[in-house]
């Protein structure tokens, strides 16, 4: 499992051993909560081959799908050459959304308490890019109630499973209570032990 933070920035390679280019960011369908293409900024001569868009200050950035990647670790491989680039491409989508536009997203529970806004995205590449959880940036009395302590600089985090999520829209509810998530984290912090 990867955190958003590690895969931007990774290099993307083709089956062919070619730079493709770099993972600006990635779009989720929040219906199933899997990752269903990254956005990659794509190499110059990359983008000419395929007839992109040229920018003067600035690359090209397309979706590709994530069928099309092998593995993930300090790169990110495709299962197929330079030469097919053009068939991975997705167009954008309503039904896809950048997760940038979850970063920092206030998060509620059933029951109206806050808990805190979204600090990370939790991604399974080997299980269809599924993305189990969210990294939740407790505000501190969420933290009090949840028996995390807030450091001098960071606030405490908690996994948030995406099951859990009952509606999304200005902000994400959930479909469980505050208390629900305490004995969750305290189940997760046993079971780790």
């Amino acid at each position: 499992m990867l955190g958003l933070e590690e895969l931007i920035g990774l290099e993307v390679v083709s089956s062919d051993a070619r730079v493709v280019g770099t993972v600006e960011g990635v779009s989720i369908n929040t219906n199933d909560w899997r990752v269903a293409a990254i956005r990659v900024g794509l190499r110059r001569s990359v983008g000419e081959s395929i007839g992109a868009r040229r920018y003067m200050f600035s690359i090209e950035k397309v979706l590709m799908s994530t069928e099309y990647i092998e593995s993930v670790s300090d790169t990110v491989i495709m299962n197929a050459p330079v030469s097919a680039v053009i068939e991975t491409l997705m167009e954008e989508d309503d039904t896809l959304i950048p997760a940038g536009g979850l970063m920092g997203m206030r998060v509620i529970c059933v029951n109206a308490r806050k808990l805190g806004t979204v600090d990370n995205i939790f991604i399974e590449p080997k299980r269809k890019w599924s993305i189990p959880y969210l990294q939740v940036k407790l505000d501190r009395e969420a933290g009090s109630s949840l028996n995390m302590q807030h450091g001098l600089l960071n606030a405490p985090l908690a996994p948030v499973p995406t099951a859990r999520i009952r509606a999304m829209g200005d902000m994400i509810m959930l479909d469980i209570t505050l208390e629900e998530l305490r004995q969750q984290v305290a189940g997760n912090t046993q079971d780790q032990n």
